[in-house]
Formats: C-alpha cells, sequence, structure tokens
C-alpha cells in the first residue's frame, strides 16, 4: 500500500533563562492515527519536576548548542576554519557521577591521547634536542630532555625503547656528564651474552651468515682440501651450517681447516680456543676432518700473510684452497690510517678464491652531529622494529639493546 502521509514537522529554538543558552525541542510525536497499520507511539512518563538550579543536567531530552553553565553529558562539536575541520570530543562520565555532580563536585575530564601525534612530536622533541646540543644551547636542551621521557610513555614497544636509549644519551650531553669507560673484566662475557642473544633475536646476523656461507660453498666445489679465515669469529655461530652442508655433499666432506681470528680478552682468558674445541666436537660428530687455529690479534692491521699459510709443507698434489670471511670488522679499521690497506695486501697475498665481506649500511661517522644523529635514529628504530617483529615476548629481544657491530655513541 502507499506509505501515509506524515504531518510536517518543525523544530523551534528556545532560550533558556537559567543556563544562559538555546536549546533545541525535539519534534513533535508523529500523528499516526490516520495510518493503514493504526500504529500509535507508546506513551512515555511524565520527567520529574527539575531544579531550577540544575535544569541543565536534568533535562535529559535536550541538547546544549549555548555557552553557560558546565554539564557531563556528552557532546561533540565542529567547525570549519580556512578549510581545516577541527574537532573536540568530550567523554561522558557515568551515570553515578552524573547523579552526584551536583553535590560532590564536577565530573573529572578523560584526556585521550593521539599516540600518532605523540609519537610525531617525540620525535621533533629528539631532533630539537640533538640540535640544541649541537649549538651548545644547554638551557634549550635541558627543557627538551624533561619532555622527552613524557612524550616516550604515551609510545609502546619500539619507538619507547629507542626514544628511552637516545633521550639518556641527549641528558647526558646536556647535563655535560661524561662517565669513564668501564674497564671491568665482566665486559667481554657480557657482550659475548649479548652478540648470542642478539644472533637468536634478529635475522640480520643469520642471514648475512646464510648468504656467506652459500657463496663460500660454491667456491669449494669439488675440491677435496679447504681453508676459512675468519677476521671476526667471535662465537663460531657461523660455521656449523657450513660443516654441515659439507658434510651432506655429494661424494663426501672435504679435509676442512679453519683460522679463526679474536681480540685479546681483558681477562686472558683463551676465548678462541674455547670456540675451536666446540667446533671441534661437532665436527667430529658429523665425521668431518676439522683443524682449528685461533690467531688473537688487536686489529687485523696486525696479521701477516705467513700467519695464514699451513704449518707445514704441502705434500698433497691438490692445493688448498682459501676463501676469506669477514662480518662487521672492515669498517672498524677506518679509524686507523693505512690499517685498511694493509688488511687488503695480506688478503692479496694468500691468493683467496673467494672472499666474503659483511657491513651494515649505515653512515653514523660522517657529516655533522645532526646528520649522525638522524641516521642513527632511524638505524636502531628500524632494528628494534625488527626485534619486535622477530623475537615478541622473548627476553632475547630485551636483553640485546643495540646490534653486533653497531657500537656508535650518540
Amino acid at each position: 500500500p502507499p506509505a501515509p502521509r506524515l504531518a510536517s514537522t518543525s523544530s523551534t529554538v528556545t532560550g533558556g533563562a537559567a543556563a544562559g543558552g538555546g536549546y533545541f525541542d525535539l519534534p513533535p510525536p508523529v500523528d499516526s492515527s490516520s495510518s493503514t497499520y493504526a500504529l500509535k507511539p507508546i506513551p512515555s512518563p511524565p520527567p520529574p519536576a527539575a531544579d531550577p538550579s540544575t535544569d541543565s543536567a536534568r533535562e535529559p531530552k535536550r541538547m546544549r548548542t549555548g555557552g553557560g553553565s558546565t554539564s557531563s553529558s556528552s557532546s561533540s562539536s565542529s567547525s570549519l576554519d580556512g578549510g581545516r575541520t577541527r574537532s573536540s570530543v568530550v567523554e561522558a562520565a557515568p551515570p553515578a557521577a552524573q547523579a552526584s555532580a551536583g553535590a560532590s563536585g564536577p565530573a573529572v575530564p578523560v584526556v585521550v591521547v593521539d599516540t600518532q601525534e605523540a609519537g610525531i612530536r617525540l620525535v621533533h622533541a629528539l631532533l630539537a634536542c640533538a640540535e640544541a646540543v649541537r649549538q651548545e644551547n644547554f638551557t634549550a636542551a635541558e627543557a627538551l630532555v624533561k619532555q622527552i621521557p613524557m612524550l616516550a610513555s604515551s609510545q609502546g614497544g619500539a619507538m619507547r625503547k629507542v626514544a628511552a636509549y637516545f633521550g639518556e644519551a641527549l641528558a647526558r650531553r646536556a647535563y655535560r656528564f661524561r662517565p669513564a669507560p668501564d674497564s671491568s673484566l665482566l665486559d667481554a662475557a657480557f657482550a659475548d651474552l649479548l652478540h648470542a642473544h642478539f644472533y637468536e633475536s634478529c635475522p640480520y646476523l643469520k642471514f648475512a651468515h646464510f648468504t656467506a656461507n652459500q657463496a663460500i660453498l660454491e667456491a669449494f666445489a669439488g675440491c677435496r682440501r679447504v681453508h676459512v679465515v675468519d677476521f671476526g669469529i667471535k662465537q663460531g655461530m657461523q660455521w656449523p651450517a657450513l660443516l654441515q652442508a659439507l658434510a651432506l655433499r655429494p661424494g663426501g666432506p672435504p679435509s676442512f681447516r679453519l683460522t679463526g681470528v679474536g681480540p685479546p680478552q681483558p681477562d686472558e682468558t683463551d676465548a678462541l680456543q674455547q670456540v675451536g674445541w666446540k667446533l671441534a666436537q661437532f665436527a667430529h660428530t658429523i665425521r668431518v676432518d676439522f683443524q682449528y687455529r685461533g690467531l688473537v690479534a688487536a686489529t687485523l692491521a696486525d696479521l701477516e700473510p705467513f700467519m695464514l699459510q699451513p704449518d707445514g709443507e704441502d705434500t698433497d698434489d691438490e692445493p688448498e684452497v682459501i676463501a676469506v670471511n669477514s662480518v662487521f670488522e672492515l669498517h672498524r679499521l677506518l679509524a686507523q690510517p693505512g690499517a685498511l690497506e694493509k688488511v687488503l695486501g695480506t688478503v692479496r697475498a694468500v691468493r683467496p678464491r673467494s672472499v666474503t665481506v659483511v657491513e651494515q649500511e649505515a653512515n653514523h661517522n660522517s657529516g655533522s652531529f645532526l646528520d649522525r644523529f638522524t641516521e642513527s635514529l632511524h638505524y636502531y628504530s628500524t632494528m628494534f622494529d625488527s626485534l619486535e617483529g622477530a623475537g615478541s615476548g622473548n627476553s632475547a629481544a630485551e636483553a640485546s639493546p643495540a646490534p653486533a657491530g653497531g657500537t656508535d655513541q650518540v
């Protein structure tokens, strides 16, 4: 059937003398007596008598449009100013708070924090603080340092951790506090522990080792005597995978010799020898002929070509194939004039078939202070995001504040 015609309705604006503002009256009920379905509205109970002093808080059917006394009801307003929309939202107080608002005082306002906006302000505060430190404007730097923890508290996950570390570093610069370097004997062991946690938590080192091992494995194809020189063996985490791949090679595994280079230990322990024993036990388990030599060198520039040669005369008809591997080691030589050229000359002297180099693409050591700060902030933010994604809920990610090889100070 055709829809019934309804009487036209309109809303009127009346002024409230008590509140000092205008109210929109609700439209009158629709007259549906002529409707085909004979629908009639359900009458509502009459509202209680309103107190003139609290009429603005007791009127449930009116929406306030003008200024005046404050109210705890939920409202929203928006305005267009020059093409930009501005909006504000006030959260409603619970009914119990509304009932007791007249007796106990005004409702407590609810503050809603925009985490995205706070994150942008946090980054701007970090960069502004770094610029103030560069200009030695320590008064402005101290004021910004106090804002950084408050802005960082609104963030979560990786950004909060990165902001905490960078804020602490900026605070040390702002208050001119330079701690003395710790020469404790536990530093080396703690660094090894952090390196092991980082290796298990983040995929970057594993991917670098996998790619380097694949290149070495292809260079050793068909060879019966192979030799790998590792410029930074650390805990030797890269080589069990290569040993296992060589053990599964068609025709049997070759004779494998490994030379590991590492720095001297503060406690004068032979950490390189311990790494060699662990690798030798693993090679014995998978039946690979394995030999190991550890070379202690404060810097790679101290190496000489004769240190990388076999101990005795090569009596076998088949020569030994050498591969040189360097992971996050060559960039350390840039601070020593002529050191990199010396190491490259040593590498050429041993005539390796394969040279694998893994370095991080980050410009932390050149440019102005602000450029290095910005580059480091982006670098470690990406690194911490990876740790959050790869090791969520893993304590190893919490224990590794900086990636291996990334020892730059802010």
